[in-house]
């Protein structure tokens, strides 16, 4: 397991990976897209919905648009990071572990949601339920 207080000297070094649970995965192929920073760290209880989202909001207020949000913890603490990280930067640079990456060992891999290819999908797929309703 990583030492959390490990942070090397990157080429991304401005920039920072926040990483939305730590919970003592192995992050380090991560490092490479900037310094980590963590969201929340271990278990997160769900007693309160609006504390959460309080934390996790308060955390990524320190945030830049060209930072990282790498996935890691529950379902529902990635989506609100996601949803708040969206919210405040129109753009989000996910970092996702593909454990079939980098011949089998895994990686990370970046996707970048834009609010302008979301408005791109969003018009294509339009498009093509009034086709497919007009019948032609």
């Amino acid at each position: 397991m990583e030492s959390e207080n490990k942070v090397e000297e990157t080429p991304s070094s401005l920039q920072s990976v926040w990483i939305v649970n730590y919970a003592g995965h192995e992050y380090l192929p991560a490092i490479r897209y900037g310094r980590f920073r963590y969201v929340t760290k271990g278990y997160v209880s769900f007693q309160s919905l609006d504390r959460v989202k309080f934390q996790i909001a308060n955390e990524l207020m320190d945030s830049k648009p060209e930072d990282y949000l790498l996935l890691s913890g529950t379902t529902t603490i990635c989506v609100i990071a996601a949803i708040v990280w969206y919210q405040m930067h129109k753009k989000i640079k996910i970092l996702n572990w593909d454990k079939k990456a980098n011949n089998n060992q895994g990686d990370y891999k970046e996707m970048i949601i834009s609010e302008e290819n979301l408005t791109q999908l969003l018009g294509v797929l339009n498009d093509n339920n009034q086709e497919r309703g007009s019948g032609t």
